[in-house]
């Protein structure tokens, strides 16, 4: 897994690339991104994979801090994902480079 900046992952953003919300689906109904999947980690944990998307697919995931994104990733990496990528900061350092 890899793990880029917020300005890397602004641009990836809007380029259309896929985002994945580790948190609630209440809060990424609250304030999630725009175009962003809500799949939280404790269902990644138990085994559910990003609807629609396929596994060699770059898939951004964020949280509000980068911590459990990061802990997402290597779950989804254990499924078999090919390209995960951490949004180092999380949400909050995306809304301070927006």
């Amino acid at each position: 897994m890899r793990s880029v900046p917020p300005e890397e992952a602004l641009a990836a953003l809007r380029s259309g690339a896929v985002f994945v919300d580790v948190r609630t689906p209440a809060q990424h109904g609250r304030d999630g991104l725009p175009g962003s999947l809500s799949v939280p980690l404790a269902s990644i944990q138990a085994g559910a994979e990003p609807p629609g998307v396929a596994r060699d697919t770059p898939v951004y995931l964020v949280c509000e801090r980068g911590l459990l994104s990061e802990l997402a990733g290597l779950y989804l990496e254990a499924l078999g994902y090919l390209d995960v990528i951490n949004v180092r900061g999380g949400l909050g350092a995306l809304r301070a480079h927006l």
